[in-house]
């Protein structure tokens, strides 16, 4: 899947913007406007369906995990527990904790805090589903970002599928080899684990000692780098601009009306014929 529309110089600045966004953003409403933008950019690319199913594990799991989290530990008050997982009588947890229960304030936090995260990991998997590492680099170095780190980036970039094949092979083969990784048994289960990671991190060091002496071989150095020139070149289109423009108005606005309302909050100015846009921002906001 490649996407033709947007340049990854966009992909990039919009990334940039939407992580700016979904910290300022504390409304699960406008969080969950920035979600769904970040999956409709997914969508126009025209995802595989493995894309999909990855996609969906992803945000399932980091969604489940911040949730339960934030549900158990939430320590801010006022605090509702819906119901007790550990009571404080019990030995030895409980009483060192008293008790461990589920807030409800907790729930609705850790979904403002999934919506916050799952939203970058969506335009993070856009960009690294939607555009070829070369040219990542040549739009990182374009940005004015140091060559090294830019080079950086796209070799981790890089590397993510490389790692996912090493693995793939190596549980097959252990799985032809009639080992179970799921068994009642837990210390082989952990053992058989182990033992899987060992020929995954042993190929990993093989690929970056390869790739280290393929870059000097081909006269990469950190003192150098930024002087590379490339016979290719990058340019904007007119969706390009669109999206950058709309999204800068967007964090502009957000930050405008966020220091107006702190102002208000903290009794540094009030203006009466602005209450519209305090609720606004309140509310909304």
């Amino acid at each position: 899947m490649r996407n033709t529309i947007l340049e990854p110089r966009t992909k990039i600045l919009t990334m940039l913007i939407a992580g700016c966004l979904v910290i300022l953003l504390d409304s699960a409403t406008a969080l969950l406007v920035c979600f769904l933008g970040s999956l409709t950019l997914i969508a126009l690319s025209g995802p595989t369906w493995r894309q999909i199913g990855l996609l969906c594990a992803f945000l399932f799991f980091t969604t489940w995990g911040l949730i339960y989290s934030q549900a158990i530990f939430y320590n801010e008050f006022p605090r509702t527990a819906l119901f007790t997982l550990v009571p404080p009588e019990f030995p030895l947890i409980g009483k060192m904790t008293g008790g461990i229960r589920v807030y409800r304030e907790g729930l609705f936090h850790g979904v403002i805090q999934s919506l916050r995260f799952n939203t970058t990991l969506a335009i993070g998997c856009f960009i690294v589903w939607t555009t070829q590492p070369r040219d990542l680099l040549l739009a990182l170095a374009q940005l004015r970002v140091p060559a090294t780190l830019a080079f950086m980036v796209t070799t981790a970039l890089h590397f993510i599928p490389v790692v996912a094949n090493e693995a793939s092979a190596v549980f097959r083969s252990q799985r032809l080899r009639g080992f179970r990784y799921f068994r009642l048994n837990l210390l082989a289960t952990c053992r058989g684990v182990i033992n899987s990671f060992r020929p995954i991190l042993a190929g990993n060091i093989r690929h970056a000692t390869h790739l280290g002496e393929s870059v000097e071989s081909r006269g990469f150095s950190p003192e150098t780098a930024g002087q590379r020139t490339s016979l290719r070149s990058l340019k904007m289109g007119a969706w390009d601009f669109g999206l950058l423009a709309v999204l800068t108005a967007c964090l502009i606005s957000i930050i405008g009306l966020k220091l107006l309302y702190f102002c208000y909050a903290n009794g540094f100015y009030y203006a009466s014929w602005l209450r519209h846009i305090y609720t606004f921002t309140r509310e909304v906001l």
